[in-house]
């Protein structure tokens, strides 16, 4: 018998999505929930036969949300927040659209919350495990260190930890937190859009938790090579564009006040190894330095939204 979380809706927002993908992560929400928004960023093929497909199975309801044109995932989740919230969901999961939820991801969730609003603690968002392919190992929660981000072990004597930042596919966030917090800032457009609320979240005096028990299947980026360089790494590889706004909200990042010092530390060292790596050894190189570089004039100009000659 299948465990509905009623009052937690999730947020999936898609963007020229794989159908048989996007078809496998409706149908697990659709078993552990009643329903879901999904929001479409603007996809040249509308996703309205996916949903009606995964709506026919009769385990819940999801509803399609068209945006006419990509208005980024920050303004995409906020709109399914609003709607949410106008539904009177208790809390709202996030979804990009290759999570695939792995069953019982969402009742783990909502009793993680509730145990720790029992010991009054301030929650901002709960995060979840994932893994990239089938021989990948789960991902682990992550604590900002004053020169670097260092990673928590899970164990079975430790199902919750705290963390600095999550990220937003999987996160499992209160209406009642959004409200004390705020939105999602729709000015990054894509990336670093988790990472700016959770960061924004500690300095309000929230807690971000990692749950070790819950768990999904998760994409990143286009394509992923696993390589040597100083000690064996998993490299998601993004399309060109997807550099300029990587650089430029970190440079945005680092001049916001409330953003944690040692993550900007941390980012700058990171944002170096990322123009290093993806000029020298990606195929695109020479895409990729030139949106590094608009990234980086950007950035520093306090430039904000999409980029309006990109392919995004």
């Amino acid at each position: 018998m299948r465990t509905l979380c009623a009052d937690v809706i999730p947020i999936v927002v898609t963007y020229n999505p794989n159908e048989a993908t996007l078809k496998s992560v409706l149908d697990a929400l659709l078993a552990q929930t009643q329903t879901l928004l999904l929001i479409d960023n603007g996809s040249k093929k509308n996703p309205q036969a996916i949903v009606r497909a995964a709506n026919a199975s009769g385990q819940g309801q999801a509803a399609l949300i068209n945006l006419e044109q990509n208005a980024g995932l920050g303004r995409a989740y906020n709109i399914g927040i609003t709607h949410a919230r106008e539904m009177k969901a208790h809390s709202v999961l996030l979804l990009d659209q290759d999570s695939i939820p792995e069953p019982d991801m969402i009742h783990i969730l909502r009793k993680s919350h509730n145990i720790l609003i029992k010991k009054n603690r301030k929650v901002a968002a709960i995060g979840v495990r994932y893994k990239t392919g089938a021989s990948a190992e789960y991902s682990q929660f992550v604590r900002i260190a004053p020169f670097s981000i260092t990673k928590i072990d899970c164990s079975n004597n430790n199902p919750l930890v705290q963390t600095d930042f999550i990220i937003s596919s999987g996160s499992l966030i209160s209406i009642q937190a959004l409200d004390s917090i705020g939105n999602m800032d729709e000015t990054l457009f894509i990336d670093h859009v988790d990472t700016e609320w959770c960061l924004r979240a500690k300095s309000k005096g929230f807690e971000i938790y990692g749950c070790c028990h819950a768990k999904m299947r998760h994409a990143l980026g286009n394509t992923q090579n696993r390589i040597w360089w100083g000690r064996w790494r998993t490299i998601a590889y993004h399309p060109p564009f997807r550099y300029y706004y990587i650089v430029r909200n970190s440079i945005l990042l680092w001049q916001r006040s409330y953003i944690h010092a040692g993550w900007k530390r941390a980012d700058k060292l990171r944002i170096l190894y990322i123009i290093i790596f993806f000029c020298l050894f990606s195929p695109n190189r020479i895409k990729n330095l030139t949106m590094m570089i608009s990234g980086l004039a950007d950035g520093l100009k306090g430039k904000t939204g999409k980029r309006t000659t990109s392919s995004a």
